[in-house]
């Protein structure tokens, strides 16, 4: 489930089906409109919008119903995508997987007070899902990772900001993650072209062999070691 993008982000190239939507109500209204037939009749164009709309129809059916949460969620576009996300969950859809986004990271210049603004609604907006899935007794059987489209450099620029680099700090929530810093300190003496060293697939590989029980190498292009991230 894609909630406020059509970008499937690290879901891309896995084979992943997916729906997008902004928010629960909209799309029950819209899913309302897919009236999926039982026959194509040979034409495959037709046989793929079926196939399109018999999955809308499905995960409406898994939608119904609007539950009421007592935790209260930040206003703006990310807190609405963390409600929408936690409304999907207390949907029982069985989505195996839920992306978010929150846009803006991208500071060339003048970084402070727009990148403190951005962690702030990360922050709060990751409070408000840790409470909505402890409230739907779903924390112990969610992992919620942050991830980077890009990462950033650790030397700064010369307007205030930093420019795109190959590595970010990343975090892990839910009830079987063990706490704590995981990996070395990074090493801002050794920098190639200002950019940290870092191999982020062992955090893929992670979350694809002992969250999902699934072989990771023929995903990844390689085996890559899982890092000692969650609790047995």
């Amino acid at each position: 489930m894609i909630v406020g993008s059509s970008d499937l982000g690290p879901l891309a190239g896995t084979g992943a089906r997916a729906v997008a939507l902004a928010n629960t109500e909209q799309f029950l209204r819209q899913a309302k409109m897919a009236q999926p037939m039982q026959v194509a009749q040979g034409n495959r164009a037709l046989a793929h919008l079926l196939k399109v709309e018999a999955d809308v129809a499905q995960a409406a059916s898994g939608l119904r119903g609007s539950h009421a949460f007592r935790t209260e969620f930040p206003q703006g576009p990310f807190g609405q995508a963390v409600r929408t996300a936690a409304q999907v969950v207390a949907g029982n859809a069985g989505v195996a997987a839920v992306r978010l986004s929150l846009d803006g990271f991208d500071t060339h210049q003048n970084q402070p007070a727009p990148h403190a603004n951005l962690l702030r609604q990360l922050a709060e907006g990751l409070a408000a899902l840790r409470s909505a899935l402890v409230e739907l007794d779903r924390w112990n059987s969610t992992l919620v990772l942050t991830y980077a489209e890009f990462g950033r450099r650790a030397q700064e620029n010369g307007s205030n900001g930093t420019d795109h680099g190959t590595a970010n700090v990343h975090f892990a929530l839910g009830g079987r993650v063990k706490g704590g810093f995981l990996g070395a300190a990074p090493r801002l003496d050794r920098l190639k072209n200002g950019n940290l060293a870092v191999e982020f697939r062992s955090l893929y590989a992670t979350v694809l062999e002992r969250w999902w029980s699934v072989p990771s190498s023929g995903v990844l292009g390689g085996r890559f070691p899982p890092l000692d991230l969650l609790k047995s």
